[in-house]
């Protein structure tokens, strides 16, 4: 099964851009249409998407951890990667 993400608003366009680039099916939070929407019904939206959760966010993490159902939760903090090195964390394992 492909990848497909939904891009959290605490990932940097620059990533969702070259994961795209890297044939990544990654869609940003706002491009679904869902910004400035509650962490809950982004993580819902995103479960009836089939898409995993690409995100900074640790509001996601205490929400999985509360038993609140997904697909899947990709955590990264965004200061800790730079964009490149996000790119091919994320692509290369989804490529391989």
């Amino acid at each position: 099964m492909p990848l497909a993400l939904l891009c959290d608003e605490h990932i940097d366009y620059g990533i969702i851009e070259g994961l795209v680039q890297q044939g990544i099916d990654a869609v940003s939070v706002q491009q679904a249409g869902l910004d400035a929407t509650d962490d809950a019904l982004i993580l819902a939206e995103a479960r009836q998407l089939g898409r995993v959760i690409y995100t900074g966010d640790d509001d996601y993490l205490r929400l999985s951890r509360s038993g609140f159902p997904h697909v899947g939760i990709l955590h990264h903090h965004p200061l800790k990667y730079s964009i490149g090195n996000a790119i091919r964390t994320v692509a290369w394992p989804a490529r391989s």
